[in-house]
């Protein structure tokens, strides 16, 4: 399958999806570099010229400051599970009013740069119901965000793929040996606590072969019943 082939038919979802009186939220997980941001920014571009206004926040936007973040340890792969990720503001901000029933509504769709390890006090934007929220990043069918989506995305790679992907990605950033220690230590170990405690794969509507990134596949069943 070509991406715009991909593309077109995951429009085609959320078109056919979408209540005219409310925004429609999609999740987009998988393992850290399986390409989560790419797809959404694609699927947004496509959406947009449909004529729905998207967001594209990321749970990126969302994290600990670092003393919260790294109190496991800094290869703590339990501390990146449950320590990462700042769910309640992360839901009182964005997910709990752009999943209510009065619109227009103001959410905020950053609280935490992680860059400079600095909250932000961006102002916050109006929210109608011709949005299209596109939400990217890991951990996201856990139990506590799950019921916030209307459609659930899961990209999957596998473990060698993910780590390839990071070190070419993120080594700019640090030295080769130190992106694959987080990863090996940190990232990948805390996928499989979340895989063995919420089972994303069975959550999810859509679950994409994204190894091969011009040529990704559907992997599970929601085609073929037309979901």
């Amino acid at each position: 399958m070509t991406r715009e082939t991909l593309l077109d038919f995951l429009a085609e979802r959320v078109v056919n999806r979408k209540r005219p009186d409310r925004p429609f939220t999609i999740g987009i997980d998988g393992r850290c570099a399986a390409g989560k941001s790419t797809l959404g920014d694609e699927l947004g571009s496509v959406l947009a010229l449909k004529g729905y206004r998207v967001l594209r926040p990321s749970v990126d936007g969302f994290h600990h400051a670092p003393e919260r973040r790294y109190r496991q340890g800094e290869y703590s792969s339990t501390g990146y599970y449950e320590d990462a990720y700042d769910y309640d503001t992360l839901i009182e901000y964005l997910l709990k009013p752009v999943s209510g029933d009065v619109f227009p509504v103001a959410v905020r769709q950053v609280a935490h740069d992680v860059r400079t390890n600095l909250p932000v006090s961006a102002p916050p934007i109006a929210v109608d119901e011709n949005c299209v929220l596109l939400f990217d990043g890991v951990f996201l069918f856990r139990s506590q965000l799950n019921l916030y989506w209307d459609f659930r995305i899961l990209l999957h790679i596998d473990a060698a793929t993910s780590l390839s992907r990071a070190v070419e990605r993120d080594s700019g950033m640090s030295s080769p040996d130190v992106v694959r220690r987080k990863y090996e230590l940190r990232y990948e170990p805390a996928w499989q606590i979340y895989n063995d405690q919420e089972h994303p794969e069975r959550k999810a509507d859509l679950i994409i072969d994204h190894r091969d990134f011009l040529n990704p596949q559907f992997m599970n069943s929601c085609v073929m019943r037309g979901n």
